[in-house]
């Protein structure tokens, strides 16, 4: 922290005693005044920064993006926050689905996987639908509540270009089990789970 105390007294007009016991008592209580407002001011540059600030704070920054907070908790807050500001980049490229996702859930982009269903096997073109998309490789961490999950989906579905279907969205979580949800288009959504719970 800054000593205002010594500044302040280095700075007196030389008639001033600076080593006064009054004038000491005064800069020390200046000094304190001003070490409080250094705090406040930390506070608010604390609130004014998406991955610090909670409860009141953190809403005063989804309504600056118009995004309402329904039942999220702070941490998957942030999360729909980050997403909408992504999302509004209206970069519906690949590698600008991939930062999207990145930058919602605040991960490395590698770890994410966006695969066409149509791809080149062998020299040749298979049968796979030409405008669909896979993605994996979505942390669980971020999402394990239903309301968590969908919410991603449909963060995801928006966030595709025209006319793109998202196939399946697969979330992996640290114990190597996989949850796919497919099937996204139609009203119902499965699981499936693969590996070791």
């Amino acid at each position: 922290m800054h000593d205002f105390k010594e500044l302040f007294l280095s700075k007196l007009p030389s008639p001033i005693n600076r080593f006064a016991e009054d004038t000491i008592t005064f800069a020390e209580w200046l000094n304190a005044i001003f070490q409080k407002l250094i705090g406040l001011y930390q506070t608010i540059e604390a609130f004014r920064d998406i991955n610090k600030a909670n409860g009141k704070a953190l809403d005063r920054i989804g309504d600056q993006f118009n995004q309402q907070r329904g039942s999220a908790d702070d941490d998957f807050y942030r999360i729909i926050i980050r997403s909408k500001q992504a999302t509004n980049m209206g970069n519906s490229t690949v590698n600008g689905l991939i930062n999207m996702i990145a930058r919602s859930l605040d991960i490395q982009p590698d770890k994410i996987r966006i695969e066409s269903l149509r791809q080149y096997e062998n020299g040749t073109l298979n049968d796979g639908e030409p405008l669909a998309i896979r993605i994996s490789n979505i942390p669980l961490e971020w999402a394990r509540s239903d309301f968590e999950q969908n919410y991603i989906l449909e963060r995801i579905k928006n966030g595709v270009a025209a006319g793109v279907r998202v196939d399946e969205v697969s979330f992996v979580d640290n114990s190597n089990a996989v949850l796919s949800v497919r099937g996204l288009t139609s009203a119902t959504i499965t699981y499936e789970v693969k590996g070791e719970g």
